[in-house]
C-alpha cells in the first residue's frame, strides 16, 4: 500500500492537483518501468489545468452478476 500523502491545499481541487503532481514526480522516479499513466496541462489563457489519468486494474464478476473492477498498484 502507498504511503498516505498530506496536502497543503484547502479545496478538492487543490488537493487534485497536488495529488496528480505527486504522482507523475513518482513516475519519473520508476525509472525501471517508465509508467505514464497521468498527464497533466496547464491552460494560462483559460485558467484550467487538465488531469487525465489511468490505472491498471483487475476486473471479476460479483455473485450478483455485478462487474466488479479493481485498480492495481503500478508505483513502487
Amino acid at each position: 500500500m502507498a504511503a498516505s500523502v498530506t496536502t497543503v491545499a484547502t479545496t478538492l481541487e487543490g488537493q487534485l492537483w497536488e495529488l496528480a503532481v505527486r504522482m507523475q514526480n513518482a513516475e519519473l522516479a520508476d525509472t525501471t518501468n517508465n509508467p505514464n499513466n497521468i498527464q497533466t496541462a496547464i491552460d494560462t489563457e483559460n485558467r484550467t489545468v487538465s488531469i487525465t489519468f489511468s490505472a491498471p486494474a483487475t476486473f471479476a464478476v460479483s455473485s450478483a452478476g455485478a462487474l466488479v473492477a479493481s485498480p492495481t498498484a503500478y508505483l513502487p
